[in-house]
Protein backbone atom coordinates (compact mmCIF):
# COMPACT_ATOMS: atom_id res chain seq x y z
CA UNK A 1 0.00 0.00 0.00
CA UNK A 2 0.91 3.51 -0.94
CA UNK A 3 2.74 5.73 2.28
CA UNK A 4 0.03 8.73 3.34
CA UNK A 5 2.33 11.74 3.20
CA UNK A 6 2.84 12.68 6.51
CA UNK A 7 5.31 16.21 5.97
CA UNK A 8 3.94 19.26 4.93
CA UNK A 9 5.80 19.56 1.33
CA UNK A 10 4.33 16.30 0.11
CA UNK A 11 0.73 17.15 1.40
CA UNK A 12 0.96 20.36 -0.18
CA UNK A 13 2.54 19.12 -3.13
CA UNK A 14 -0.56 16.25 -3.50
CA UNK A 15 -2.52 19.27 -3.34
CA UNK A 16 -0.94 20.98 -5.96
CA UNK A 17 -1.57 18.03 -8.31
CA UNK A 18 -4.76 17.51 -7.52
CA UNK A 19 -5.41 21.50 -8.19
CA UNK A 20 -3.96 20.61 -11.47
CA UNK A 21 -5.84 17.74 -12.61
CA UNK A 22 -9.25 18.63 -11.40
CA UNK A 23 -10.36 21.05 -14.13
CA UNK A 24 -9.59 18.40 -16.79
CA UNK A 25 -11.39 16.01 -15.04
CA UNK A 26 -14.15 18.44 -14.65
CA UNK A 27 -14.50 19.22 -17.99
CA UNK A 28 -14.53 15.51 -19.42
CA UNK A 29 -16.92 14.96 -16.51
CA UNK A 30 -19.50 17.94 -17.78
CA UNK A 31 -18.87 17.12 -21.60
CA UNK A 32 -19.52 13.43 -21.12
CA UNK A 33 -22.95 13.72 -18.74
CA UNK A 34 -24.24 16.10 -21.34
CA UNK A 35 -23.24 13.40 -24.03
CA UNK A 36 -24.72 11.02 -21.97
CA UNK A 37 -28.20 12.46 -21.26
CA UNK A 38 -28.31 13.06 -24.81
CA UNK A 39 -27.32 9.26 -25.70
CA UNK A 40 -30.21 8.28 -23.10
CA UNK A 41 -32.82 10.48 -24.58
CA UNK A 42 -32.23 9.25 -27.76
CA UNK A 43 -31.78 5.58 -27.13
CA UNK A 44 -35.02 5.39 -25.28
CA UNK A 45 -36.82 7.26 -28.15
CA UNK A 46 -35.09 4.83 -30.83
CA UNK A 47 -35.68 2.22 -28.83
CA UNK A 48 -40.01 3.18 -28.32
CA UNK A 49 -39.47 4.13 -32.39
CA UNK A 50 -37.53 0.28 -33.78
CA UNK A 51 -38.09 -1.52 -30.86
CA UNK A 52 -34.58 -2.41 -31.48
CA UNK A 53 -32.10 -2.45 -28.34
CA UNK A 54 -29.08 -2.79 -31.18
CA UNK A 55 -30.40 0.20 -33.24
CA UNK A 56 -31.51 2.15 -29.95
CA UNK A 57 -27.94 2.06 -28.40
CA UNK A 58 -25.62 2.42 -32.23
CA UNK A 59 -28.15 5.10 -33.54
CA UNK A 60 -28.13 7.35 -30.22
CA UNK A 61 -23.98 6.22 -29.41
CA UNK A 62 -23.71 7.72 -33.44
CA UNK A 63 -24.85 10.78 -32.34
CA UNK A 64 -24.01 11.80 -28.58
CA UNK A 65 -20.26 10.88 -29.48
CA UNK A 66 -20.27 13.37 -32.44
CA UNK A 67 -21.04 15.97 -30.02
CA UNK A 68 -19.21 14.39 -27.54
CA UNK A 69 -16.18 14.50 -29.66
CA UNK A 70 -16.64 17.93 -31.11
CA UNK A 71 -16.93 19.51 -27.97
CA UNK A 72 -13.90 18.22 -26.29
CA UNK A 73 -12.09 19.45 -29.46
CA UNK A 74 -13.21 22.95 -28.52
CA UNK A 75 -13.49 22.73 -24.84
CA UNK A 76 -9.36 21.66 -24.79
CA UNK A 77 -8.64 23.32 -27.70
CA UNK A 78 -6.89 20.28 -30.08
CA UNK A 79 -4.61 21.49 -32.65
CA UNK A 80 -6.33 21.59 -35.85
CA UNK A 81 -3.77 19.26 -37.29
CA UNK A 82 -4.32 16.50 -34.77
CA UNK A 83 -8.01 16.00 -36.25
CA UNK A 84 -7.72 12.90 -38.10
CA UNK A 85 -5.42 10.88 -35.48
CA UNK A 86 -8.03 12.12 -32.90
CA UNK A 87 -10.77 11.27 -34.82
CA UNK A 88 -9.80 7.69 -35.20
CA UNK A 89 -8.66 7.22 -31.93
CA UNK A 90 -12.10 8.50 -30.87
CA UNK A 91 -13.77 6.15 -33.39
CA UNK A 92 -12.10 3.42 -31.53
CA UNK A 93 -12.55 4.01 -28.06
CA UNK A 94 -16.20 4.88 -28.99
CA UNK A 95 -16.26 1.43 -30.76
CA UNK A 96 -15.35 -0.50 -27.79
CA UNK A 97 -17.09 1.51 -25.35
CA UNK A 98 -20.41 1.27 -27.38
CA UNK A 99 -20.13 -2.54 -28.22
CA UNK A 100 -19.29 -3.28 -24.51
CA UNK A 101 -22.28 -0.69 -23.25
CA UNK A 102 -24.53 -2.39 -26.02
CA UNK A 103 -23.44 -5.96 -24.70
CA UNK A 104 -24.26 -5.33 -20.85
CA UNK A 105 -27.23 -3.90 -21.97
CA UNK A 106 -28.44 -6.16 -24.44
CA UNK A 107 -27.59 -8.48 -20.96
CA UNK A 108 -29.66 -6.58 -18.76
CA UNK A 109 -32.80 -6.52 -20.82
CA UNK A 110 -32.74 -10.11 -21.29
CA UNK A 111 -32.60 -10.52 -17.58
CA UNK A 112 -35.60 -8.57 -17.38
CA UNK A 113 -34.20 -5.11 -16.39
CA UNK A 114 -36.12 -2.38 -18.16
CA UNK A 115 -33.75 -0.34 -20.77
CA UNK A 116 -34.37 2.46 -18.91
CA UNK A 117 -31.91 0.93 -15.61
CA UNK A 118 -29.82 -1.18 -17.94
CA UNK A 119 -28.36 1.93 -19.64
CA UNK A 120 -27.88 3.71 -16.67
CA UNK A 121 -25.73 0.76 -14.89
CA UNK A 122 -24.03 0.05 -18.31
CA UNK A 123 -22.75 3.27 -19.36
CA UNK A 124 -22.03 4.50 -15.96
CA UNK A 125 -19.85 1.68 -15.56
CA UNK A 126 -18.04 2.32 -18.14
CA UNK A 127 -17.28 6.22 -17.41
CA UNK A 128 -13.69 5.50 -16.07
CA UNK A 129 -12.95 2.84 -18.58
CA UNK A 130 -13.58 5.91 -21.13
CA UNK A 131 -11.76 8.56 -19.77
CA UNK A 132 -8.49 6.57 -19.57
CA UNK A 133 -9.27 5.42 -22.86
CA UNK A 134 -9.57 8.92 -24.69
CA UNK A 135 -6.63 10.32 -22.37
CA UNK A 136 -4.73 7.97 -23.62
CA UNK A 137 -5.42 7.33 -27.13
CA UNK A 138 -7.22 10.31 -27.98
CA UNK A 139 -6.46 13.63 -26.48
CA UNK A 140 -2.57 13.56 -26.14
CA UNK A 141 0.38 15.42 -28.07
CA UNK A 142 2.30 13.97 -30.55
CA UNK A 143 4.53 12.05 -27.99
CA UNK A 144 3.44 9.50 -26.84
CA UNK A 145 3.91 10.10 -23.18
CA UNK A 146 2.81 13.87 -23.52
CA UNK A 147 -0.35 15.16 -22.12
CA UNK A 148 -2.72 17.67 -24.74
CA UNK A 149 -1.45 21.00 -25.09
CA UNK A 150 -4.62 22.27 -23.58
CA UNK A 151 -4.15 20.39 -20.26
CA UNK A 152 -0.74 21.66 -20.01
CA UNK A 153 -3.13 24.97 -20.15
CA UNK A 154 -5.27 23.47 -17.62
CA UNK A 155 -3.00 22.79 -15.26
CA UNK A 156 -1.78 26.34 -15.04
CA UNK A 157 -5.26 27.14 -14.23
CA UNK A 158 -5.92 28.99 -10.90
CA UNK A 159 -9.71 28.80 -9.04
CA UNK A 160 -10.21 31.95 -10.34
CA UNK A 161 -9.81 30.54 -14.19
CA UNK A 162 -7.25 32.83 -14.92
CA UNK A 163 -4.38 31.13 -17.06
CA UNK A 164 -0.48 31.50 -16.03
CA UNK A 165 -0.42 32.07 -12.53
CA UNK A 166 1.60 29.26 -11.37
CA UNK A 167 5.05 28.12 -12.85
Amino acid sequence: LPSIPTDLTSVLRTLRMLRRRLPTVVLFATVSFSSWTLDYALALALNSLTGSVLLAVVGARLVSCTVSFLLNRRLFQAAPETFMRSAFGYAAVQGTTTTTSYLAIAALTWAGVPLWLAKILADSSLFGLNYLLQSRLVYRSGSPNGPVRATRRLERLDYSGRCGLDP
